[in-house]
């Protein structure tokens, strides 16, 4: 929705910055932006610039707000780059408010259900863990025991169907000496009080893994949204510094020419 509202806006833009340097035949027509003049020639008439800075800031003032540049610079498209800011403005709280919405969702889920049973007391009171724990749980039916001995030395989870064991079943792949493996166990094994179990709850598993994905879409289109701010902010910059530099000439025969200079 977003992608298609610019694309629609460019196109717009575009066809009238074309239209607007067409020159009439048979005269010799002039415009441009100079840095030592408050007026530009379009279509032929003067129209005064709404600031006297307009063409040294227009490209950025475009740059920090879309359209303002444009409106400096008395061209009323400038309503075009301030609408698709403002939408897409919108349309990217929604979707954080979601992704916000969507991970409390699934941490309840985690604590009530997969972690309730490993709790000393009420489960809203188990740590916090950080993304890729709860990628963890979406993944593995059950986290294992972090030691099957309750005391003593560390005697790692053995079931490679959980996600202990299947971190002591790499560790042991990777390390030749058991020291080393245990180490390594150590460092990611899941401890006891992150430990979880889905058993005989597939149904809201199946719910956590759902809201895993809306959390994920929202992320994803949270980050689309950002894209078109930034090309917004971008193309609004362009089109100022290209209203402020382009010259457009009539040649012989009434032919138009098109020129830009740079100053260095």
């Amino acid at each position: 929705m977003t992608r298609r509202l610019l694309v629609m806006a460019v196109l717009a833009l575009a066809a009238r910055h074309l239209s607007a340097q067409t020159l009439p035949d048979g005269n010799a027509a002039f415009f441009a932006a100079r840095l030592d003049s408050a007026s530009r020639s379009e279509n032929g008439r003067s129209i005064a610039f709404r600031s006297p800075g307009a063409q040294k800031f227009s490209p950025i003032a475009s740059a920090i707000v879309p359209g303002t540049g444009q409106y400096m610079l008395g061209q009323d498209r400038f309503i075009g780059y301030l609408a698709i800011e403002v939408v897409t403005w919108l349309q990217y709280s929604k979707n954080v408010r979601e992704q916000a919405a969507q991970e409390a969702e699934y941490k309840s889920l985690a604590r009530k259900v997969a972690r309730a049973g490993f709790a000393l007391g009420s489960p809203d009171g188990l740590p916090d863990g950080n993304w890729a724990y709860y990628e963890q749980l979406k993944d593995y039916d059950e986290s294992g025991s972090f030691s099957l001995t309750v005391g003593g030395p560390i005697s790692p989870e053995t079931n490679p169907a959980t996600y202990n064991g299947s971190r002591w079943q790499l560790a042991q792949a990777t390390f030749s000496t058991r020291d080393g493996a245990l180490a390594e166990y150590m460092r990611t094994a899941v401890r006891p009080e992150y430990e979880w179990s889905w058993k005989n709850a597939q149904l809201q598993k199946d719910l956590y893994i759902r809201t895993i994905f809306k959390r994920n879409d929202a992320y994803r289109a949270g980050l689309a949204n950002l894209m078109v701010i930034g090309a917004n902010h971008a193309l609004s910059m362009l089109d100022a510094f290209t209203t402020v530099r382009l010259r457009a000439s009539t040649g012989e025969a009434g032919r138009t020419s098109i020129g830009a200079s740079i100053s260095w």
